[in-house]
């Protein structure tokens, strides 16, 4: 199996994607046994560790050493070029110390290609880490943490304990505690992961792991849900671009005049009411869209050479989008754009039919296929400016 063929059916197979929505997503813990060692190697594996230390030039918080919920980065794991000292890592892995790298899909690329795979999927923030465990040991206390998580386990194995919600949904980067031993909520699961095992724990569950006889390799993926408090705080945030009222300030002294909380309350409820009634959903999707778009980093697949190519389109040259790519129209005034990772492309309102025939393109084209709103050098031109901006590739050699 090829990271290409690697989407998320994959991550949860043999579970069919609708049981999964409708009995386990946000709902309760997942585990998959699948007594196939070799399930994740196109992903990452202990020997690919070295060499992302080596030349990612990680620092705090992106590598982490704990033990014991403790961190431990002393000056002796960097060196004085910024380079981290792999000597000490060694000898820290070997004193039980776990080696924690955070946000690894900007280090790797098989896991950069992954993980916007699921951000397309869920259409929700995706963030990779890494943890190694020697044997015997244990990183991180009883915690739970306020997004989801699917634990893919690498290579060796790590025995975790799940136990029942602390706090259903969580609000997304809130306080989470790490919970005291002695008073941790009802033990649901006890489970001891093996290469190609999955553990899915939706955030508020309460988890803690510890390797045993061997080491532990494993992965977590990180979903960070945009929740309907967002969704909601987009549309007032688009509303109070309209309506001074949501824009004024509150009385002078406020806080210490409680005389004032009736008249504050009333202007409140009037205001509620004027969202209610004014607040636009589509305009909110717009805002969530647009944010969402640019927390997109286009996966590097050698389109310098692309760019070399440009001057050489021609009506029938045959182009795709770049792996991965998502784009959108925004109309503004007179002019219309089509926005994608890292770049939008602007043009007139006739560009409108041609531009929106591409975002919805899956498959390859060229510039013929454009609607006849533009003349055959405009379609020419457009596409040759979306390969040299970044969405577009051509098929030749």
């Amino acid at each position: 199996m090829s990271i290409d063929d690697f989407d998320f059916a994959k991550l949860i197979a043999p579970i069919d994607l609708n049981t999964f929505i409708n009995e386990y997503w946000e709902k309760k813990p997942l585990i998959i046994s699948r007594n196939q060692k070799n399930y994740y190697q196109d992903l990452l594996s202990v020997e690919d560790l070295d060499s992302i230390l080596q030349y990612s030039k990680l620092k705090p918080p992106e590598i982490r050493v704990v033990k014991n919920q403790q961190d431990f980065l002393p000056d002796r794991y960097v060196k004085a070029d910024g380079s981290l000292n792999l000597n000490q890592l060694y000898k820290a892995y070997y004193e039980d110390h776990t080696l924690v790298v955070n946000g690894l899909q900007n280090f790797w690329k098989p896991l950069a290609i992954y993980c916007q795979k699921l951000q397309n999927f869920f259409n929700h923030g995706v963030i990779a880490n890494l943890y190694l465990s020697p044997k015997d040991s244990k990183g991180l206390s009883p915690h739970y943490d306020t997004h989801d998580v699917f634990v893919l386990q690498v290579d060796g194995s790590k025995e975790w304990q799940v136990h029942q919600c602390f706090q259903p949904v969580p609000l997304l980067g809130s306080f989470q505690p790490v919970i005291p031993e002695n008073n941790l909520p009802k033990l649901l699961h006890t489970v001891c992961l093996q290469p190609g095992d999955l553990l899915y724990l939706p955030r508020g569950f309460v988890h803690h792991a510890a390797t045993q006889e061997s080491f532990s390799l494993h992965l977590t993926l990180g979903i960070y849900p945009t929740q309907w408090l967002d969704l909601m705080v987009n549309a007032l945030t688009m509303l109070a671009l309209k309506n001074q009222d949501l824009r004024k300030a509150l009385p002078i002294g406020f806080l210490d005049k409680p005389e004032m909380l009736g008249e504050i309350k009333e202007q409140f409820d009037q205001l509620l009411q004027t969202f209610a009634e004014k607040s636009s959903i589509d305009e909110a999707m717009e805002l969530i869209h647009d944010q969402f778009i640019h927390k997109i980093t286009p996966i590097p697949d050698g389109h310098f050479q692309q760019v070399n190519l440009v001057d050489a389109i021609a009506p029938d040259t045959l182009v795709v989008k770049r792996e991965g790519m998502r784009c959108r129209i925004v109309k503004k005034g007179f002019s219309i754009s089509i926005q994608f990772p890292g770049n939008s492309i602007n043009g007139g309102l006739h560009y409108r039919e041609a531009m929106e025939f591409i975002a919805k393109q899956k498959e390859p084209f060229t510039a013929q296929m454009l609607p006849d709103s533009l003349k055959e050098e405009q379609k020419t031109q457009l596409i040759s400016r979306l390969i040299r901006g970044g969405l577009l590739k051509t098929l030749q050699d």
